[in-house]
C-alpha cells in the first residue's frame, strides 16, 4: 500500500504470481471436486482482502506509464502494464457486483475490464480531445480528419502493446463514437468536397486521393455501416453520375457543326472522343476505389450505379444534342473502329500494321466495359446493326472476319439479343461474293460489264436499310444486260433442285439503285492538262449515271451540245423530279453540268470542265454512313415496338403458367427476365398488357383489377 507507480504494479504482479502459484497448489493437493471450489474462495478473498486496497492505485498507476509514453517520455516498455492486464485477467472473482462491465467486454474479465481498460480509454479519449479541441471550434474538418485520423493510428499501435488482443476493437469502437460518430455530418460534407476537388485536380499531386482514403478509414471504424460508410457511398454515387451529366454536354459543343443537317456531335469523330474519355474516367474511378476505399464492394456498386444514372440519362449530352445518346454513341464508336477510311483504323495501321486486327479488338473490348452499364441495349444493337448495313454495303468495312469478331464479343453482354439477323447479313456478303464470281465466269467477252453485286435478303436488311425499290429507272443497257445475267444466274441456283434450290421458293430480286454506284471515264471536248487528255474518271450513283447517259444517247452531234430541262430528265429516265433536282445540283456543283441561260433551267455538259483531280467521287453513296435524325428516330421506335412484343410473349407464358398474378409481382418478373437487354419501363408495359387484354389473352380479374388471369380458349 505504500508503493506507487510502476513499483506498485511490480509489487502486486509479484505478490500475485506468488498467490497464483500456491492457490493453484493447495487445489491440486485438495482433488479436482473440491479444489475448484477453494480456489475460487481464495480468488474472492485475494479481491476483498488485497485487490480492493490497491484497486485505484492500481488504475492511476497504468494510465500514468500510458500517459508518460504519449507525451514522448521514457516508460516506453509495454512489459509492466503486459504483465498487469494478464494479471488482472486471471483475477475473476465469483461475486463483484460492484463492478459495471462495458457493453461487450465479457463476462470473464470483470476487473480486466472496469480497472484496466475503461481508465485505459478514457485517458486516450482525454489525450485526443486535448490535442484536437482547437480544430473542433475553429479549425478545418479536413485538418481535423489528418489529425484524428494521426492520432487514433498511434493509439492502435499502443493498444495492440497495452491491451489484451480481445479488447481492442472495443476500445477502437470507443474513439470511434467519440471522434467520428460525433462528427459524421461535417465529415461527410468534407468528403462531397474533397471527391469535387479530386475531380477538378488536373496536376495529379493525389493529397485530394490522400484525404479521401483517410475519411474512408475513419469512417470504416464506425461499426454501423449504414450510418457512417452508406452516405458517404451515395455520395460518392451522386458525384460519379454528375460529372459525366456535366462534362460530356461541354465535349459536345466542341464538335459544334455549322451544317444544320447533321450535328457532328453525332459524327464518329466525337464519338471517339467521348468513348475514350468515358473509358479514362472509368479507370479513374475504379482506382479510387481501388486505392482510397480498399476495393469496398459497397463503393464498387456505387460507381456501378452512378455510370448507369449517368450513362442511361436521355440528357447525357444537354439540351442541344437531344437525340444522342449512349447506345448510339457506342454503336458509332463501333462504327468509327471498323470503318476502313476512318481516322481511327487509319491510325491504328500507321501505328501497328502487323497487328492491327488485334489492335481493333483491344478498342473493341476496351468499349465494351460501356456497354455492361448500358441499359438499352436493344437500341445499342439497332443502330450498330444500321451502321453495320452501311458498311457492308458501301464495302468500308475494315474486314468481314474483324465484323464477327465484334459481333461475337457483344453476345455476352447483350445476351438476350438474337444475333440471327446480324450472321445473315454477314452471310449475304459470302452469298454475294460467290454471286458475283459467277457472272464474271460466266461474262467473259470483252464488252461485258465488270461489276460487283450484292445480293441482300430483305428480311435481314429491311430494319437497317430503307429499301427504295424503282423498277421503271431507265438505266443504260449495259447495266440493264449485267442485271439481267445476274437474275438468270440467281433463278438458276435458287430454283433448281440440284443446286438446293425450290421451284417454289418465291425469290424475286429488286433493285436498289439508290445504294448503287459505277465508276466511269469521261472527256470534255474544250479541257486541257494532262488529266483532259487520258479522261477523269467518276465515280456517281445510279442516278446520277442515267442521267449523264441521257446526254451521250439524245444528241448525235455530241453529249457537249446536248441541252436538257429537268422535266425531260424526270420523264426520260422515270425518276421523281425531286430526286433529279437533287441530282442535278450535285453535278452542277462539281461543275460536269453547267446551267443553260434560256429560261427553261435547261442544262447541258460543261466543255470546259477542268479538275486537279483524276478520280472525282460525285456519287453520295460515304454520306450513307452517317444517320439522319429521322433514321435515329425510327431505329428508336422499331425498339419500342419490338419491346412490347417482347414483353408480350414473356407475359403470356407467366400467367399460363401461374393462372393468375398480381401487377407488381408480374412487372418485377418481367423486369428481372429483360434486365440484362433493357430496362422495362412502366409505360411500355402498361401498353403490353392493354393489347393482349384487347386480343383476348388475359383479363383482370373481376373481384380485383391489379391481378391478371390467362384466358384459355
Amino acid at each position: 500500500q505504500t508503493e506507487r507507480g510502476a513499483p506498485l504494479i511490480a509489487a502486486y504482479v509479484s505478490q500475485w504470481l506468488h498467490f497464483a502459484q500456491a492457490s493453484q497448489a493447495v487445489s491440486s493437493s485438495l482433488g479436482r471436486a473440491v479444489g475448484s471450489g477453494m480456489r475460487e474462495v481464495m480468488v474472492q478473498a485475494w479481491y476483498t482482502a488485497v485487490f480492493r486496497r490497491v484497486e485505484m492505485g492500481l488504475a492511476t498507476a497504468a494510465v500514468a506509464l500510458v500517459d508518460d509514453a504519449r507525451s514522448g517520455g521514457s516508460a516506453g516498455d509495454p512489459q509492466p502494464l503486459t504483465t498487469l492486464h494478464a494479471a488482472l485477467a486471471d483475477l475473476r472473482p465469483t461475486l463483484a457486483p460492484e463492478l459495471q462491465l462495458p457493453r461487450g467486454s465479457g463476462s470473464s474479465l470483470r476487473v480486466y475490464s472496469a480497472w484496466y481498460l475503461e481508465p485505459y480509454a478514457w485517458a486516450a479519449v482525454r489525450y485526443v480531445d486535448s490535442c484536437t479541441r482547437h480544430l473542433q471550434t475553429q479549425g478545418s474538418t479536413r485538418e481535423y480528419i489528418r489529425l484524428v485520423s494521426r492520432l487514433m493510428e498511434e493509439e492502435d499501435r499502443r493498444a495492440a502493446a497495452y491491451l489484451r488482443l480481445e479488447s481492442v476493437e472495443l476500445f477502437k469502437c470507443v474513439l470511434a463514437q467519440r471522434f467520428v460518430a460525433a462528427r459524421l455530418a461535417n465529415i461527410h460534407a468534407e468528403a462531397s468536397s474533397i471527391l469535387a476537388a479530386a475531380a477538378n485536380d488536373e496536376g495529379g499531386n493525389g493529397d485530394d486521393d490522400d484525404d479521401l482514403r483517410t475519411v474512408f478509414c475513419l469512417l470504416r471504424r464506425v461499426p454501423a455501416d449504414s450510418v457512417a460508410m452508406q452516405p458517404l457511398r451515395k455520395t460518392f454515387e451522386a458525384h460519379v453520375s454528375q460529372q459525366i451529366l456535366a462534362a460530356l454536354p461541354k465535349r459536345a459543343e466542341r464538335f459544334d457543326s455549322n451544317d444544320s443537317s447533321s450535328s457532328s456531335a453525332m459524327s464518329l469523330a466525337f464519338s471517339r472522343d467521348a468513348v475514350d474519355w468515358l473509358l479514362s474516367e472509368l479507370t479513374r474511378y475504379r482506382n479510387i476505389v481501388k486505392q482510397c476505399f480498399d476495393g469496398d464492394s459497397g463503393f464498387s456498386a456505387s460507381l456501378v450505379a452512378g455510370l448507369q444514372r449517368a450513362l442511361n440519362s436521355d440528357s447525357l449530352f444537354g439540351p442541344n444534342y437531344p437525340q444522342l445518346r449512349a447506345p448510339l454513341l457506342l454503336a458509332r464508336y463501333f462504327g468509327f473502329l471498323l470503318q476502313a477510311d476512318s481516322a481511327l483504323s487509319l491510325e491504328l495501321t500507321a501505328t501497328n500494321p502487323a497487328g492491327f486486327e488485334n489492335a481493333v479488338e483491344a478498342c473493341a473490348r476496351d468499349a465494351l466495359q460501356l456497354c455492361e452499364y448500358i441499359k438499352d441495349k436493344d437500341k445499342l444493337m439497332g443502330h450498330y446493326l444500321s451502321l453495320l448495313a452501311r458498311r457492308l454495303v458501301t464495302e468500308s468495312s475494315v474486314s468481314a472476319d474483324l465484323e464477327r469478331s465484334v459481333v461475337a464479343m457483344l453476345a455476352p453482354v447483350v445476351v438476350f439479343y438474337n444475333n440471327v439477323q446480324i450472321k445473315a447479313m454477314l452471310a449475304d456478303m459470302t452469298t454475294s461474293e460467290d454471286l458475283t464470281a459467277l457472272y464474271k465466269d460466266a461474262a467473259r467477252s470483252p464488252a461485258s460489264l465488270d461489276a460487283t453485286f450484292k445480293v441482300l435478303t430483305s428480311a435481314a436488311w429491311s430494319q437497317s436499310l430503307a429499301s427504295e425499290c424503282l423498277p421503271g429507272l431507265a438505266v443504260p443497257t449495259q447495266i440493264s444486260a449485267a442485271c439481267d445475267r445476274l437474275a438468270n444466274l440467281y433463278n438458276a441456283r435458287y430454283s433448281n433442285p440440284l443446286h438446293g434450290g425450290n421451284n417454289s421458293s418465291g425469290r424475286k430480286l429488286q433493285w436498289q439503285w439508290a445504294y448503287s454506284k459505277a465508276t466511269i471515264q469521261m472527256f470534255f471536248p474544250n479541257s486541257v492538262g494532262r488529266t483532259a487528255i487520258s479522261g477523269y474518271t467518276l465515280v456517281v450513283n445510279a442516278y446520277q449515271l442515267a442521267i449523264l447517259v441521257l446526254f451521250t444517247e439524245s444528241s448525235c452531234l455530241g453529249y457537249a451540245s446536248q441541252q436538257l430541262t429537268p422535266v425531260e430528265i424526270s420523264s426520260s429516265i422515270k425518276l421523281d423530279s425531286t430526286v433529279v433536282g437533287a441530282e442535278l445540283a450535285v453535278l452542277e456543283r462539281a461543275g460536269i453540268l453547267v446551267r443553260v441561260k434560256n429560261g427553261d433551267n435547261a442544262v447541258m455538259i460543261n466543255p470546259s470542265f477542268n479538275s486537279r483531280r483524276m478520280r472525282i467521287d460525285i456519287s453520295g453513296i460515304k454520306r450513307m454512313r452517317q444517320q439522319t435524325a429521322d433514321e435515329i428516330k425510327t431505329i428508336d421506335c422499331v425498339a419500342e415496338e419490338h419491346r412490347r412484343m417482347q414483353i408480350q410473349s414473356v407475359v403470356v407464358p407467366l400467367l399460363k403458367r401461374h393462372s393468375a398474378m398480381h401487377h407488381k409481382a408480374l412487372f418485377d418478373a418481367v423486369t428481372r427476365h429483360f434486365e440484362r437487354l433493357f430496362l422495362v419501363k412502366n409505360l411500355a408495359f402498361k401498353l403490353a398488357i392493354d393489347n393482349l387484354i384487347d386480343r383476348e389473352f388475359i383479363r383482370r380479374k373481376d373481384d380485383d383489377n391489379r391481378v391478371y388471369e390467362f384466358l384459355t380458349k
